[in-house]
This record gives structure tokens, C-alpha cells and sequence, in this order.
């Protein structure tokens, strides 16, 4: 079975979850101090991201980590109506549809398609019930009585987390993926590790750096390059 394998945000995606949680919460009145709390702490983080200090695995881990904190305290069903709002006002206009069209094509092609993303899990796949795809794989959201705790199950899906959580994945398959012949798409280098594992790795809508990594080993790009 060949798998065409989908990142999310900035990819299928032309926005942010983190960005469509915090304009959900700042629209309904929700959450706010954690939004803020959330926001703050973490823009601290980029000028030592800037200056080196944080590597962009790194960085970019503790965001998807904590994002957790905003539905920490919400039943899953109070979760679930932020997701659905989620999904309809921010993620669904926006979405590429020239990269959509891909995804359908690979479906066509009778293809294993999958959304592979940092977001959490149960939103991800509200996701792709909407546009048509079975298979998700997020960031698991930790749970306690009901409630979302405000943290997550490790690792998040991010960097070689993207990857651990993918081969877990195929591992619980019943049909083997062939990965040497399966195809991944995504837009930046921190999903180096899951484009260097498909072969068929593809550029989206890439920023600087995967565009020259692209062009250096004669990976296919789609969409233009993003500035920095």
C-alpha cells in the first residue's frame, strides 16, 4: 500500500491552529488567561530561537506542547464544539485547494492518505472527516474525569515525534505501507524527518531553507516559496 502522507498547518492549511484557537477563545470570551498566558511565555522564546539558543525543534515543540493548555479544563464535549468552530470559520477557508486537489488525487489512486500533524488529535481528525480522509494522526490530548488536563500524551506530533507517532501508526495497520514508494508533503525543514523517510518527499509552499533543500536534491515543490 502506498501512503501520501499531509502536514497541516501551513501545508493542506494556510493558517495556524494555534492562531485559529486563540481567535475562537478571544471571540467567545474563553480561556482567557491561559490564551495570554499561553502567548506571552512562549513569544518570550523567539529571540532565543533567533539568536540560536533554541533549535527550531525545539521551539516549536514547546508550542505545540503547551497549545494543550487552552482546552485544559473542558469536558470533551465543550472541546468538541471549539474544534467544530474551528474547523468551519478558520480551517476550511482556508485551505489550498491546489494542494487539496493533490490530496484527492492520491484518493483517486486509491492511495492510504493520512494528516499528519501537531495539532490535537480529536480536532485533527474533525479535520478529515470534513475534507474526505479517514486517517489522523495529532498530538494526544491527556484526559482525567472526563476533562482535558492541559497537557498531552508523549510525544508531541512534531520533528521526530511526527515520526515516532507515524510508524506507530503503520505499525497498527492491517494493510503493509510501502514507504519507499509513499509520498509526503509539508513545508518546512522541521519535517525533515518525515520527508526524508517517504520516496516521494515534496515541498509546499516551502520556507527558504526546505525550498534550497528541495532544490539541492530534486524534490518537486508546489505552491511558492514563503518569506521569511
Amino acid at each position: 500500500m502506498i501512503a501520501a502522507i499531509f502536514d497541516l498547518d501551513g501545508t493542506l492549511y494556510e493558517g495556524h491552529i494555534w492562531l485559529a484557537l486563540k481567535r475562537h477563545h478571544e471571540t467567545h470570551r474563553m480561556k482567557r488567561p491561559a490564551l495570554y498566558a499561553y502567548m506571552y511565555s512562549h513569544m518570550a522564546l523567539w529571540p532565543l530561537y533567533r539568536w540560536g539558543l533554541l533549535s527550531e525543534a525545539q521551539f516549536y515543540k514547546m508550542w505545540g506542547r503547551h497549545m494543550s493548555w487552552l482546552v485544559g479544563g473542558l469536558t470533551l464535549q465543550q472541546a468538541e464544539q471549539v474544534f467544530r468552530w474551528i474547523v468551519e470559520e478558520d480551517v476550511v477557508p482556508k485551505l489550498r485547494q491546489d494542494v487539496l486537489s493533490v490530496l484527492k488525487e492520491h484518493q483517486q489512486q486509491e492511495h492510504r492518505v493520512v494528516l499528519l500533524s501537531g495539532t490535537f488529535q480529536p480536532l485533527l481528525q474533525l479535520i478529515g472527516q470534513r475534507i474526505g480522509v479517514k486517517d489522523a494522526v495529532g498530538t494526544e490530548l491527556a484526559v482525567r474525569n472526563g476533562r482535558y488536563t492541559g497537557g498531552i500524551v508523549p510525544p508531541v506530533c512534531m520533528a521526530e515525534g511526527k515520526v515516532q507517532r507515524l510508524l506507530t501508526f503503520i505499525s497498527q495497520c492491517e494493510e503493509e505501507i510501502d514507504l519507499s514508494a509513499s509520498y509526503a508533503y509539508a513545508d518546512g525543514p522541521i519535517d525533515l524527518p518525515v520527508l526524508e523517510l517517504v520516496g516521494h518527499p515534496v515541498a509546499v509552499y516551502p520556507d527558504p531553507r526546505l525550498a534550497i533543500i528541495a532544490e539541492e536534491r530534486g524534490w518537486p515543490t508546489i505552491g511558492d516559496i514563503k518569506a521569511r
